[in-house]
C-alpha cells in the first residue's frame, strides 16, 4: 500500500518524501510553535519544580551535582545550565524554560516523520500543525518539566522503529540496522529525559505490533543485547547520577511521600472539585484512571478532540499494525498511570502526539469518504485554526483554556487547577509582601523555595517561610502571610483554607480576571488552623 494513502500505510517501503512546500510548511510549522513557546517566557514566575531545577542547573555550572532534585534526571538541568551560560542577561525564568520551547519544534518536526511512516505525508502534517498550534500543547511545553524532552525521543522512537521495520520488508538490511540503533539512542534518551521506566516495554510492544502479519523483521535476542546496550550508553552519557547510592536512597524517600528538600507535599490531587488521592500505589480513593482522557476531552479544541476519540475508535476497530502501535502508546500511559496512581495533567505531553496523529488520520479517512476533494483540506483549517485562535486568545497563558465540552474557561478552577495554574501568580503575590511585609514577618505557603527565591530578589532576606501545615504555619509569634494558590489545597492543608474562605484576602493576584493567588494577613499569636480537624473531602 503506498505510504502517500489514506488508510494505515503497510510500513513497506522508503517513505515518499514530502513535497517542496511540504517541506515549507513544516518549517514554518515548527518555527510557528517555537514562536508560540519562546514569546513572554517569563511572563509567569517559577512552580516550586522549576526554581529546583534553576538552583540545580546553577549548582551545575560550578562542578556540583548533588544537593536536591536528583529525583529528575540530568538531561534537562544540563540544558539549561547551557542556556544560562550562553546568555546570562535573560531572565531565570526564561532560561530554565528554553530548552523546553526550543525542543518543543523538534517534536513538530519528529510527529511529522513519525504520522508520514504510519498514516502518509498528509496525516503527518497535519498532526505537526496541531502540535504546533495546540493552546495546551504549547502551554505544557513552556513549563520545565521533563515530559516535553520525554515526549520528542519516545516519537523519534516509535518513528524509528517504523523505518526499521520498512527497511526489513524491503531486505534494506544495512538501512535496517541503521534505524534499529538510532531506535536504542532515542530509548536511551527517553530514559534519561525522565524515568518512566514504565515506558520501556513500549518499544517491545511496537516490535510485536509491526511484526503480528508475519513480516520479515526479526531482532535475535543478541542484537536486543546490543540496542539495549547502545540505549544504556546514551543514558549513561548525560545521566550518570542513577548510578550513585546516595540518589537511590533520595527517590525511595520521595516515592515513600516523605518530605524531602524542602518539597512541596502534594499527597492529593484537586479534579473536578474534589480531592483525591495522589501518591504513587495508592489505589484507595486515587484519581479516576480516566484523568488523562478527560484532559485531552477538555484541553484541546472541540474538533480536535472530537477526531483525537474517533481516531482512537477507529484504531480500535481495525487494528492495523500502525493502529496496534498506538493503541500500545497510549495503552501503556493509561495503564501505567492507572498503576502508579499519580497523575498530572502535565505528563499527557508524551502522549498528546498520538492524540494528534490519530484526530489527523480520523480527518484524512473521513475525508476520503466524502465525494468532495477539498474535504480534507477543509478539515484540517478547521483543526489547525481552532487550536491556534485558542493559542492566540489565552497567550501568554496557555495553559488556562477548557474547550466548550468542559465547561469554557469559567470551569478551569475545576477540573485541573494544580496542573493548569503551576503556580502561577505566586512571584506577583510575593513581591507584595516583600514590599510592604513588617520586618521578621512570617510567610505561609506550599512553595517554600519559590517564595524565598522572589523574596531574596526583592532584598528582603529577614523574612521566615514555613509550610501549610498543621505543625508549622504560623506558629512563631510573628505577623504571618499566608499564601494560599490555585491549585494547592491539599487535605492536609484544607481546614486551613476553610478557616480563611469568609475572610477579606490583604492582597489577592488575578490572571485573565480570575484570582489565582490570595494572601492572608494574620497578627502575631493568630492560628491559622481550627482546634480540631474538621474539613470536608471536597470543593463545592
Amino acid at each position: 500500500m503506498a505510504a502517500g494513502s489514506t488508510a494505515p500505510v503497510e510500513l513497506e517501503g522508503r517513505t515518499t518524501p514530502f513535497l517542496g512546500w511540504q517541506k515549507l510548511l513544516l518549517a514554518a510549522l515548527a518555527l510557528a510553535g517555537v514562536w508560540l513557546r519562546v514569546r513572554h517566557l517569563s511572563a509567569e514566575g517559577f512552580s516550586d519544580d522549576e526554581v529546583h531545577k534553576w538552583l540545580a542547573a546553577l549548582r551545575y555550572l560550578k562542578g556540583d551535582f548533588g544537593g536536591d532534585d536528583v529525583e529528575h534526571p540530568m538531561l534537562m538541568k544540563w540544558l539549561i545550565a547551557g542556556a544560562a551560560w550562553a546568555f546570562p542577561r535573560l531572565a531565570p525564568e526564561t532560561l530554565t524554560r528554553l530548552p523546553n520551547a526550543v525542543a518543543a519544534g523538534g517534536t513538530v518536526v519528529a510527529v511529522a516523520l513519525l504520522g508520514r511512516r504510519y498514516f502518509g505525508r498528509a496525516t503527518g502534517l497535519l498532526g505537526a500543525a496541531l502540535c504546533a498550534l495546540s493552546t495546551t500543547f504549547v502551554g505544557y511545553q513552556r513549563i520545565a518539566k521533563e515530559d516535553t524532552l520525554l515526549g520528542l525521543f519516545l516519537a523519534l522512537l516509535l518513528w524509528c522503529l517504523g523505518e526499521a521495520h520498512a527497511a526489513a520488508q524491503d531486505g534494506r538490511d544495512r538501512d535496517r540496522r541503521r534505524w534499529e540503533a538510532w531506535a536504542g539512542a532515542a530509548l536511551g534518551g527517553m530514559l534519561a529525559s525522565k524515568y518512566f521506566i514504565f515506558f520501556a516495554p513500549i518499544p517491545l510492544f511496537a516490535y510485536w505490533a509491526l511484526r503480528a502479519r508475519g513480516t520479515r523483521w526479526r531482532i535475535p535476542f543478541s542484537r536486543w543485547v546490543i540496542l539495549g546496550g547502545i540505549a544504556l550508553v546514551v543514558f549513561a552519557a548525560v545521566n550518570w547520577a542513577p548510578f550513585l547510592p546516595s540518589t537511590w536512597e533520595y527517590i525511595a524517600h520521595y516515592v515513600a511521600g516523605d518530605a524531602v528538600g524542602d518539597r512541596a507535599t502534594s499527597e492529593t490531587l484537586l479534579f473536578r472539585g474534589r480531592l483525591y488521592g495522589n501518591l504513587a500505589f495508592n489505589f484507595h480513593g486515587g484519581v479516576p484512571f480516566w484523568f488523562h482522557l478527560a484532559f485531552a476531552w477538555v484541553k484541546l479544541a472541540p474538533p480536535t478532540a472530537v477526531l483525537a476519540f474517533a481516531g482512537l475508535a477507529l484504531a480500535l476497530l481495525r487494528r492495523r499494525p500502525a493502529h496496534v502501535v498506538f493503541l500500545c502508546w497510549i495503552g501503556t500511559f493509561v495503564l501505567s498511570f492507572t498503576i502508579a496512581s499519580a497523575m498530572y495533567g502535565r505528563f499527557f505531553v508524551s502522549v498528546l502526539p498520538a492524540f494528534a496523529l490519530l484526530a489527523a488520520h480520523a480527518a484524512r479517512t473521513l475525508a476520503a469518504r466524502v465525494p468532495w476533494r477539498p474535504a480534507f483540506p477543509a478539515l484540517a483549517v478547521l483543526m489547525a485554526g481552532t487550536e491556534a485562535r485558542a493559542a492566540v486568545a489565552h497567550a501568554p497563558h496557555y495553559r488556562l483554556y477548557v474547550n466548550a465540552f468542559g465547561g469554557g474557561d469559567g470551569a478551569l478552577g475545576w477540573w485541573f487547577p494544580h496542573c493548569d495554574y503551576f503556580d502561577a501568580g505566586l512571584r506577583e503575590a510575593v513581591r507584595a509582601i516583600a514590599a510592604r511585609a513588617e520586618p521578621g514577618a512570617e510567610v505561609a505557603s506550599e512553595t517554600e523555595w519559590p517564595v524565598e527565591f522572589y523574596a531574596e530578589q526583592a532584598g528582603r532576606d529577614d523574612l521566615a517561610y514555613t509550610v501549610l501545615t498543621r505543625k508549622s504555619a504560623c506558629r512563631q509569634g510573628r505577623v504571618c502571610y499566608v499564601v494560599t494558590a490555585a491549585g494547592r489545597l491539599y487535605r492536609h492543608n484544607q481546614d486551613a483554607f476553610e478557616r480563611l474562605r469568609g475572610r477579606e484576602p490583604w492582597e489577592t493576584v488575578a490572571i485573565r480576571g480570575v484570582p489565582v493567588v490570595k494572601v492572608y494577613r494574620l497578627a502575631p499569636g493568630e492560628p491559622l488552623f481550627p482546634p480540631a480537624a474538621a474539613g470536608a473531602a471536597s470543593l463545592r
